[in-house]
């Protein structure tokens, strides 16, 4: 068979004929003024309607206008048949109407052929349900996954590639002073202070360009955040990153730490002043664990024992100068011992013991026993006091 009679062959009616009804794609043939004149065996299937059934009817008994648009569907068909060709393989939203009463969003493409001298919109149809279903889907998602994140506790910021603000919350909104819509479009740099702008642009460069997808910003050190009176502030802040379709997306987690710091400065002089107290009290001074174990002791009280220089984890009982009693039974440490375990059950104890210092040199020593307790009343602590009252 030679190439010409092959060409002969595919190129008659038949073959046309038989290749339109054969495609899935379904199809329909249409008069300028809506005349159905062609209906594929997919167009059949697609709205269960036979062929018989719809040519020399008007297309509206498939896409019947809908309250929502003003322009019938032939109308739109029409507008865009006379689209350029480079636009026509846009295809349209529109919502047809099977056979059994059921709507169905379908994706329409229409051209202008003319068939034998005469015009004719020729309109490909496709059931885009599932589509919509996803879209649907995908935009609740999206809408409640923003909803989240708009009343999340932290401020949660997003950029994209070049750290351009696309995302600002309500705490964001909070954190920094500004309304959302004065930051979105504007540099991510717009909350910090000039002189930290050029290294954090580097270093968020930087971290998009490595393979790890999650990290603290601090890391490396303090974030210092500018609100929009000008004020700067401490921040704390964990950065994500994420590629979808081959565009990056950064999202900072922040939270302002200011109260934090102050409460950390104020831990920090709270515990300068107890130990300026704690170590220059001219009264032995010591904090127990509950059992008893020597968790810290001051300098007065180190100074009472014979000289050992490591007291701290020993029972208060097995200290030096705590078993040094003129007794000989060891009666004096078993009563420290008694005390403490008093103590321990939430009760203060005070009594008075005798202490050798040297060879005829015994001291009165007045020991106190004050238990510390929790919110629920349990003994964390305790408190013991020694003073010569010799």
């Amino acid at each position: 068979m030679t190439n010409l009679t092959r060409d002969r062959i595919e190129a008659s009616p038949g073959f046309f004929k038989a290749l339109v009804d054969g495609v899935p794609e379904a199809i329909v043939a249409v008069t300028p003024d809506g005349t159905i004149t062609y209906f594929n065996a997919a167009c059949e299937r697609l709205l269960g309607y036979t062929q018989a059934e719809v040519v020399g009817r008007n297309i509206a008994m498939l896409v019947p206008q809908q309250p929502d648009r003003r322009a019938d569907a032939m109308k739109w068909l029409e507008r865009w048949a006379h689209e350029p060709d480079e636009t026509q393989s846009r295809f349209l939203d529109l919502i047809a109407q099977t056979k059994a009463g059921k709507q169905m969003p379908v994706d329409v493409r229409v051209v202008e052929r003319k068939i034998e001298g005469e015009r004719r919109y020729l309109i490909t149809v496709r059931d885009n349900t599932a589509r919509r279903q996803e879209q649907a889907a995908f935009k609740e998602a999206h809408l409640k996954a923003s909803r989240i994140l708009q009343i999340a506790e932290d401020g949660i910021v997003s950029t994209d590639a070049t750290q351009t603000v696309t995302f600002f919350n309500l705490k964001a909104e909070q954190i920094f002073g500004y309304r959302a819509e004065e930051v979105l479009g504007r540099q991510l740099s717009t909350l910090l202070p000039e002189r930290y702008r050029y290294r954090h642009r580097e270093e968020v460069a930087r971290f998009g360009a490595g393979k790890v997808a999650s990290r603290q910003m601090n890391e490396r050190g303090h974030v210092v955040g500018l609100r929009k009176d000008g004020e700067e502030f401490p921040l704390e802040v964990a950065i994500t990153k994420v590629s979808v379709g081959g565009a990056l997306t950064y999202t900072a987690h922040l939270r302002d730490i200011t109260q934090r710091k102050r409460q950390e400065e104020k831990l920090r002089e709270s515990e300068r002043r107890f130990r300026a107290i704690f170590d220059h009290a001219f009264e032995a001074m010591g904090l127990l664990a509950p059992d008893g174990t020597v968790l810290e002791i001051n300098r007065a009280g180190r100074l009472m024992t014979e000289g050992q220089s490591q007291l701290i984890g020993l029972p208060l009982w097995d200290l030096p100068w705590a078993g040094s009693d003129l007794e000989p039974d060891d009666s004096a440490r078993q009563r420290l011992k008694g005390a403490i375990a008093q103590a321990a059950r939430g009760e203060r104890v005070r009594y008075t013991a005798d202490l050798r210092r040297g060879e005829g040199d015994v001291r009165k020593i007045d020991i106190s026993l004050t238990p510390v307790k929790d919110e629920l009343g349990h003994v964390i602590y305790i408190v013991p006091e020694g003073r010569d009252v010799t």
